[in-house]
């Protein structure tokens, strides 16, 4: 298997724009996208020999369309005492103690113990773990009248992006002739620009190529998975299926049905996984539109396979190599369905973090940054429990009737607060009582009446938010602009409301699925 590493070193600040709801801030990706990188080298190479139909030039072809190349996101890396350490996203099982310190897999210790996420990077060896977070920072901007053609009085708005003098590496898979024209074109290194804003002071890159590296796939595949009875099946970036129709589907059975391609049918079984879900959004310039958006499994979600008994390690091998020389899923020359095997197979591990240094300003905040941090706190907090209400609504089961479901988000709508909802559905007749008590949460030991009387919108607060290491940066903002959470009254009438609005609405959408027989 040969491949180019390609590394990237960040000259200015970039922006590699995620989709984010709020029209004050443009939030940007934690690591560079295949995509951002396939954009870049394909713009140069138009520009280089001047083609107006690049498509039927046929390296153009060969390398950005039909596939001969497969670009790798790039993920951050970091200086450890004379090293630099590739980060991979770190596998959604390794979680830490939510009231602990200790780092546990979860898929592979059984003890009963609340956990949280811990970082979205990570190098993981034996049972040491390193993590790391790239660093970012916000610039404000004035916001401009684009019809106008002058910024507006007073309104600003601000950009995400990752700091100067970062470097993120990926890698180039193809065959060493492929490679070798690649390089031949380009060059060993490249000044180049990457992301939003890029013909302003935002997006300048220094670009460096490797020489080819050409590696048996078998030593690819760690010692270990022979001697162990599983594997544990790592994204290392996001993995896009498709179902029978067509359409995007990130479904475990769709998965099964994917790997029993490789793997073939009766080999294995999923005895367990950690799966998150991520949105797919990209900007094609030659449509000048963006793709559709698509749903896919997120990087770092684990499955743990089972291997048939007394089944020969040497007749999956084959498989197995495939599917890391290849990924699993669509459009993989774009970096999506790249995997690891058995990434982190110890029980507990032993964690040392290495923060990147952040120069902090000297100055007063001025009182429009602490409004705009507010925003984005809030929107922030409107996501937490909009997510929070749609799992919840999974939870439960015996579902009430589409009609006082209804009926709730209207009572809902009229109250000004928590008692008034709370004695409107006192006030309940017996029967749609009994339904709300025969709704029982599965994981809880409470019906949804139960719940909706005991809900307290802090605790949401403090046990999603306070106590999640994901959340760190949020709190940070908070606390240097002086914003308690806890002490605001509308945003806690406000967040409630949604909250039940949304659980209400999710239910409603789940009984009309069971009741056509979609569930």
């Amino acid at each position: 298997m040969a491949y180019i590493e390609i590394s990237i070193n960040l000259l200015s600040p970039v922006i590699l724009s995620s989709d984010v709801p709020d029209n004050n801030l443009t939030e940007t990706f934690d690591y560079i996208p295949a995509s951002a990188l396939i954009g870049l080298f394909a713009t140069k190479y138009i520009f280089q020999n001047n083609l107006e139909d690049a498509h039927n030039d046929r390296k153009f072809y060969k390398w950005f369309l039909k596939g001969d190349l497969v670009f790798t996101n790039a993920y951050i890396t970091m200086k450890d005492e004379y090293d630099e350490i590739d980060m991979l996203p770190t596998p959604l099982c390794i979680k830490k103690q939510k009231k602990g310190e200790r780092i546990l897999n979860i898929l592979l210790n059984t003890e009963d113990e609340q956990t949280v996420f811990i970082s979205p990077y990570a190098y993981i060896r034996g049972s040491s773990i390193k993590t790391y977070e790239p660093a970012k920072k916000i610039n404000f901007h004035h916001m401009r009248d684009r019809l106008k053609g002058h910024t507006k009085d007073e309104t600003m708005f601000n950009y995400e992006a990752l700091m100067p003098g970062q470097i993120f590496k990926g890698k180039i898979y193809g065959d060493s002739i492929n490679l070798k024209e690649f390089k031949e074109t380009f060059g060993e290194n490249i000044i180049g620009r990457l992301g939003k804003s890029k013909n302003t002071e935002y997006g300048e890159v220094e670009i460096a190529l490797s020489e080819i590296i050409n590696k048996d796939v078998d030593e690819l595949i760690s010692e270990d998975i022979e001697e162990k009875d599983y594997i544990l099946l790592t994204f290392i970036s996001p993995c896009i299926l498709l179902n029978e129709n067509g359409f995007p589907d990130p479904s475990l059975s769709n998965l099964e049905r994917y790997l029993e391609n490789v793997l073939d049918k009766g080999l294995f079984e999923i005895e367990n996984c950690i799966i998150k879900t991520s949105f797919i959004e990209n900007y094609v310039s030659i449509w000048k539109m963006k793709r559709p958006i698509e749903t896919a499994i997120a990087a770092g979600s684990t499955v743990k396979l089972i291997l048939k008994d007394n089944l020969p390690f040497e007749s999956i091998k084959s498989s197995l190599e495939k599917i890391i020389k290849e990924g699993i899923g669509e459009r993989r020359n774009e970096g999506f369905g790249r995997v690891k095997l058995n990434m982190a197979t110890a029980e507990e591990y032993n964690k040392k973090t290495i923060k990147s240094k952040q120069n902090k300003p000297t100055s007063k905040i001025p009182q429009e940054a602490k409004k705009i941090f507010k925003n984005i706190i809030q929107n922030m907090l409107k996501e937490e429990f909009e997510g929070k209400a749609y799992e919840d609504a999974l939870e439960f089961i015996q579902l009430p009737s589409n009609s006082l479901l209804g009926k709730l988000g209207l009572i809902l709508s009229k109250c000004n607060n928590e008692e008034e909802f709370k004695e409107a559905i006192d006030e309940l007749k017996s029967k749609a009582k009994n339904q709300l008590e025969d709704c029982k949460n599965k994981t809880k030991r409470c019906n949804l009446y139960e719940h909706m009387k005991k809900f307290k919108t802090t605790e949401i607060i403090v046990d999603s938010i306070y106590k999640d290491a994901s959340k760190e940066d949020y709190l940070k903002l908070a606390k240097i602009s002086d914003y308690n959470m806890e002490e605001e009254k509308e945003l806690l009438i406000q967040l409630w409301k949604m909250y039940f609005s949304a659980l209400f609405r999710h239910m409603r959408q789940i009984k009309k699925a069971s009741d056509m027989g979609v569930i």
